[in-house]
C-alpha cells in the first residue's frame, strides 16, 4: 500500500506569489499566483510525474521545493524535515540531498569551464574533496566514475560544453546532479529541448540511475507521452492548482477531470483509432493575477455549470490512490474524444 511507504517529500497547501509592480485602482497590490495551494506526497524511490500546460506553475514548483524560491504559505517537509522557513545558511547543507536537472542543456552549464569543473565544483563546495594538489587523483577518479555512469567517456573530463551535443550536456547536468549522492532529484522538463530520438536515452538514463542509486524524482513535463513512460504517479496542474492526482495507469486508462481528458485527447499516437477525436479547449488561459472565481477551468470546460462558476470543487479521493477536484468527474467519459 501507498500509505505505507515511505514518505519523501510532502507538500501542505504550498502558495508561491510574485509581487506585480502595478497595483488596482483602490491601490491594492497585485500577485501572479503561479502555485495556488498544492498538496501532495512524493513517495520514496518513486518517480512523480507533473504535466500541464506553459505557465500553469510546474517550474516554479519545482524551484520553490529546493527553496531556490521562497514560498509564500504552506509547508514543505523533505525526509521529515520542515524546510519552509528554514535560513538558507541551513538550506545549504540539505542541498548535497536534493538537486536539480535544469531544462536547457546548454544555459544551464558555466562554458567557461570543463566537464571536469562543472561536476566537480559541487564537491568541493560542500567539502567532499578539498583544493589543491593533496587528494587530486582521488578527486579526479569519482568525478570519472560520475561520468561513465551518465555516458560519459574519460576524455571529455577536459572538454568544454560548446563541443558537445544537447544530449551529451544533459548528460553532464545530471552528472552535476548525481555528484553529491542526493536521494532526490527535481527534473524540470529535463528532455523537452532534445530531439525525440536522444529524449528516449535520456529516459532510459535516468530509469537506470534511479535503480542503481536509489534516487526519487519529480519530473516534470508537458508532453503526456514523456511522463507515461518514466513516472510511477502523475498530478496534472491547472493555472498554478493540482486538479488530477492519480496512479499512471488509473490516469491513463480512465481521467477524471475534463481537463485531463482534453489533455489526453491531444497525445499523438500511432494507434488508427478513427473514433478518437482532439478536445478542444474554448477561449484562452485565465490570468493567474485574477484567477476566476469557483472552479479555475470553468472558463474553457465542456461540462461547466453555474456551480462551477460559483463553487470551488473539493479536493477528493472517488477510487484508490485516484484523486480529482471537479464537481461533474462522473461525467467526463461523455466528454467527445
Amino acid at each position: 500500500m501507498a500509505e505505507e511507504r515511505k514518505v519523501a517529500l510532502e507538500l501542505i497547501d504550498l502558495k508561491k506569489y510574485f509581487p506585480l509592480k502595478s497595483q488596482t485602482l483602490l491601490g491594492d497590490k497585485q500577485f501572479v499566483k503561479a502555485n495556488d495551494g498544492v498538496s501532495f506526497k512524493i513517495y520514496e524511490g518513486e518517480t512523480f510525474g507533473l504535466v500541464g500546460e506553459s505557465g500553469c506553475g510546474k517550474s516554479t514548483l519545482g524551484r520553490t521545493i529546493l527553496r531556490l524560491e521562497d514560498p509564500t504559505d504552506g509547508k514543505i517537509i523533505m525526509n521529515g524535515t520542515d524546510i519552509t522557513t528554514m535560513p538558507l545558511r541551513k538550506v545549504r547543507h540539505l542541498r548535497p540531498e536534493m538537486q536539480i536537472i535544469f531544462q536547457d542543456p546548454y544555459s544551464s552549464l558555466d562554458p567557461k569551464q570543463t566537464v571536469g569543473q562543472i561536476i566537480g565544483e559541487a564537491l568541493l563546495e560542500h567539502g567532499r574533496f578539498q583544493r589543491g594538489k593533496k587528494g587530486r587523483e582521488e578527486y579526479e577518479s569519482y568525478i570519472l566514475e560520475v561520468m561513465n555512469k551518465c555516458g560519459l567517456d574519460d576524455y571529455m573530463i577536459h572538454r568544454y560544453p560548446h563541443q558537445f551535443s544537447g544530449g551529451q550536456r544533459q548528460r553532464i547536468g545530471i552528472a552535476r546532479a548525481l555528484a553529491l549522492n542526493p536521494t532526490f532529484i527535481v527534473c524540470d522538463e529535463a528532455v523537452s529541448a532534445l530531439d525525440v530520438s536522444i529524449q528516449s536515452q535520456i529516459l532510459n538514463l535516468l530509469a537506470d540511475l534511479k535503480k542503481q542509486e536509489n534516487l526519487t524524482y519529480l519530473f516534470i513535463s508537458h508532453d503526456l507521452s514523456v511522463v507515461k513512460h518514466i513516472s510511477d504517479r502523475i498530478g496534472v496542474m491547472y493555472l498554478g492548482d493540482l486538479v488530477e492526482l492519480a496512479p499512471k495507469k488509473s490516469l491513463y486508462e480512465d481521467p477524471l477531470h475534463p481537463y485531463t481528458k482534453a489533455l489526453l485527447s491531444a497525445v499523438p499516437t500511432t494507434k488508427l483509432d478513427k473514433d478518437k477525436k482532439k478536445i478542444i479547449l474554448k477561449g484562452d488561459i485565465p490570468s493567474n493575477v485574477t484567477p476566476p472565481s469557483g472552479c479555475k477551468f470553468h472558463t474553457r470546460c465542456p461540462l461547466a455549470t453555474e456551480k462551477c462558476k460559483q463553487e470551488a470543487p473539493a479536493w477528493e479521493e472517488i477510487r484508490k490512490d485516484h484523486f480529482v477536484k471537479c464537481h461533474y468527474h462522473e461525467k467526463t467519459k461523455t466528454m467527445e474524444g
